[in-house]
């Protein structure tokens, strides 16, 4: 899933490996859905926003993961020392987008 202006890109596969989808969508940070999926097994595989709206696509994997750790991170700089201490603890980014980071 993409974005450029205020036009949204999506690619959509057959046997991707998910069970279920939703898409959580708002004009700011989604924070309450998210959450919600992710007390019920949904993880977040893709993320994109324009100027006025953020698009979460979240799955279910039809194989469940040892490790269902999952964090994100809202910030108006890339964060590199964040991620960077991220990775020394095994986590490793998943999805990045540019867009509003107001929640």
């Amino acid at each position: 899933m993409a974005t450029s202006g205020n036009k949204w890109g999506i690619v959509m596969s057959r046997g991707a490996g998910f069970s279920d989808q939703v898409v959580e969508l708002d004009f700011l940070y989604p924070s309450e859905g998210v959450h919600r999926r992710w007390d019920v097994g949904y993880r977040i595989t893709a993320a994109a926003a324009t100027w006025d709206q953020t698009a979460l696509v979240l799955s279910i994997p039809r194989r469940k993961p040892g490790d269902e750790t999952q964090e994100t991170l809202r910030t108006s700089a890339f964060p590199s020392t964040h991620v960077k201490d991220k990775w020394a603890k095994n986590l490793y980014i998943a999805s990045v987008c540019y867009g509003r980071t107001v929640s």
